[in-house]
């Protein structure tokens, strides 16, 4: 939008003296604009003959400012002076249109950067201008100055700011246990921080309107009353719904109010949730039962505790458990349930792998066998003799499986195995290494294994490996400790 120097305002005259003065003025404007046009010419000939221009051609007009005629540092002079004297910004609402004058909030604009470049664009182009043919420019790199309280209380007393009536997006609310809907209304308030930017950067750039429809000004309604009924009445049901995690005897529950907080609304698959809060809860269960791998201490039979790091342990798959509890979550039911699990052991205790396992004390040459806590068989054996390449590992293994009347062959030395021993029952744990019968073998037990020990295989006498073998089940964990 142009803003327009104040006309000047000539005094009354009489018919007689106006007709003179008419005719003289008349005379006075015909000699100005002859001059006028002959300087014209001139500089658009020699701007055709590629002669550098100091001057706008006439019609030029920067953010609607005509500034035709007029040198860079003229025009640059004059706009800012047009801006401090005569700038007003229009508001463009949907009802009404309002106004905040420059001078009103001590607007000052220090003009744009780019005026020698369109100078220099008018005079490569060849144009002859005309006050007829406007040719409009956009101003960049304007700054502006103003009073920002100033600025606040105008734009609070605009009638469209302080009489506006509020727009009012629906929401739920939840009053004695129950939830309800507060309906949307229908108004026509504007956002103050969107309202602010927006007038901030027009006045930087020395812009004349803002439509505040265009501009998305004003608030708007997200939400309405049809899109949250099918919350509301989830939310109410689930008031009276609990869940609980039964994670090995621990139980972990969800009331329905806490249930109510992971929900978020409804779709056309049904209620809709805040992931990150499920997810935070599947993590929650697994940071506060998760044990795999951990270092247990271990009570052996012979009365010692050792410290021992075992692959086994209780690890919780948290995906599957966030998408778990969601399903659970939907079916609007209360219910126990189990946790999804990733890794599951036989008991939540210590140590984590129950109270049904194997024990083989390689310090006393002796294994135990436990079924629920109770110790059910025990036998004296030969584990591996203490070489670096024969010793038997420690650690917590399990049992892989079970064979009879098996051969077990050693390493390939020059085309041949080091050695074929069959046995009758075979129950591997660690790699090659397991338990089985060694009838080569007269007496087991006490210190064999130091000199003549196995290749790393438990040697048990044949009647107690058949005993171990109808009783112990494939997944048995397996403590080998020193």
């Amino acid at each position: 939008m142009a803003i327009n120097a104040q006309k000047k305002i000539l005094p009354t005259a009489t018919k007689q003296t106006g007709r003179r003065e008419r005719s003289l003025k008349s005379n006075y404007f015909q000699k100005i604009a002859l001059g006028l046009l002959f300087s014209g010419i001139l500089t658009f000939s020699q701007a055709g003959k590629g002669f550098a221009l100091d001057r706008f051609l006439a019609g030029t007009h920067g953010n609607g400012i005509p500034i035709g005629g007029k040198t860079v540092e003229e025009a640059k002079a004059y706009l800012e002076g047009a801006y401090s004297q005569n700038y007003v910004l229009y508001l463009i609402g949907r009802e009404k249109t309002e106004e905040i004058s420059g001078q009103d909030i001590g607007y000052h604009l220090q003009a744009a950067t780019n005026l020698p470049e369109i100078l220099q664009k008018e005079a490569e182009s060849g144009a002859q201008g005309s006050p007829d043919q406007r040719i409009d420019y956009s101003l960049e790199g304007s700054t502006a100055s103003y009073d920002t309280v100033k600025l606040k209380e105008k734009l609070e007393a605009l009638s469209m700011v302080k009489d506006a009536k509020e727009t009012r997006t629906a929401s739920v609310v939840k009053e004695n246990g129950v939830y309800t809907i507060i309906p949307e209304q229908e108004g026509n308030s504007l956002n103050w921080d969107r309202l602010w930017a927006r007038v901030e950067r027009a006045l930087q750039r020395g812009e004349n309107t803002i439509q505040l429809s265009d501009d998305g000004i004003y608030d708007a309604i997200t939400q309405r009353k049809a899109d949250l009924e099918g919350k509301v009445d989830a939310m109410n049901k689930l008031s009276s719904v609990t869940i609980v995690t039964n994670i090995l005897g621990n139980k972990e529950s969800l009331t329905g109010e806490q249930l109510q907080e992971m929900v978020t609304g409804v779709n056309a698959s049904g209620l809709s949730f805040d992931e990150e809060k499920l997810l935070a809860y599947a993590q929650s269960l697994e940071n506060k039962y998760g044990n795999l791998g951990n270092t247990v201490s271990f009570h052996s039979a012979s009365g010692k505790d050792i410290a021992m790091n075992t692959p086994y342990g209780l690890h919780i798959n948290v995906a599957a458990e966030r998408d778990a509890l969601r399903a659970a979550i939907s079916s609007l039911q209360s219910q126990e349930r189990e946790p999804v699990y990733a890794y599951r052991p036989a008991q939540y205790a210590q140590p984590q792998f129950g109270n049904t396992f194997l024990e083989i004390d390689l310090g006393l040459q002796h294994v135990y066998y436990y079924e629920n806590g109770a110790l059910t068989w025990e036998s004296p054996t030969v584990t591996g003799m203490l070489t670096e390449d024969r010793a038997t590992p420690s650690g917590v293994f399990f049992l892989k499986g079970k064979e009879t009347n098996r051969t077990l062959k050693g390493k390939m030395v020059d085309g041949k195995p080091e050695y074929e021993a069959p046995v009758s029952y075979w129950m591997p744990f660690n790699g090659n290494i397991g338990l089985h019968d060694a009838t080569w073998r007269s007496k087991f037990g006490g210190n064999i294994y130091v000199k003549n020990g196995s290749h790393g295989c438990i040697n048990l006498p044949k009647n107690k490996a058949a005993e171990l073998f109808a009783k112990i089940q494939k997944g048995c964990p397996i403590v080998v400790h020193p």
